[in-house]
């Protein structure tokens, strides 16, 4: 079962309360912090409900809670049952948060042009991984990417 809904990112409780009983949920995320992989605004999301028995894997993105507020992020890392997850576009920001803040597994982006993204293909978790890698780039390539109209790193 998959329901539609188009919300700000101030909405997510409510996105996490559909997770929370079993609902696949697609959603438009309306940040940039995960740029260029998702373009916020524009690209659509599909949220799996995170469940125990298939942890997080390094490379996947999960919808968590971190602080009071909700995001979507990469997982760098897991140390001592802690998870840590970063934003493709921030440039410094690691989140350390417990398993039983992750909220919902990115499973599909769904571009404006009809394109999808598989977000467990392994060849996109490796453009997260080399991505992740050259982070101290960043600063200079995402500015390009956007300059340019560039999307999602392809």
């Amino acid at each position: 079962m998959v329901r539609r809904v188009l919300v700000q990112n101030r909405f997510l409780a409510e996105v996490a309360r559909m997770l929370s009983e079993g609902c696949s949920v697609k959603v438009r995320i309306d940040g940039e912090s995960m740029y260029p992989f998702i373009r916020g605004g524009s690209d659509e999301v599909e949220l799996l409900p995170y469940a125990t028995s298939q942890p997080l894997k390094r490379w996947e993105c999960a919808l968590f809670k971190w602080k009071g507020r909700y995001m979507v992020h990469r997982c760098i890392d897991i140390r001592n049952g802690m998870y840590r997850m970063m934003g493709d576009g921030n440039l410094a920001q690691i989140e350390e948060v417990p398993e039983d803040a992750l909220i919902g597994i990115l499973n599909t982006i769904y571009h404006p042009d009809g394109t999808t993204q598989d977000c467990r293909d392994v060849r996109w978790l490796v453009r997260g991984r080399r991505w992740y890698r050259w982070r101290a780039l960043r600063r200079f390539l995402i500015p390009i990417f956007r300059r340019l109209g560039w999307g999602e790193c392809r």
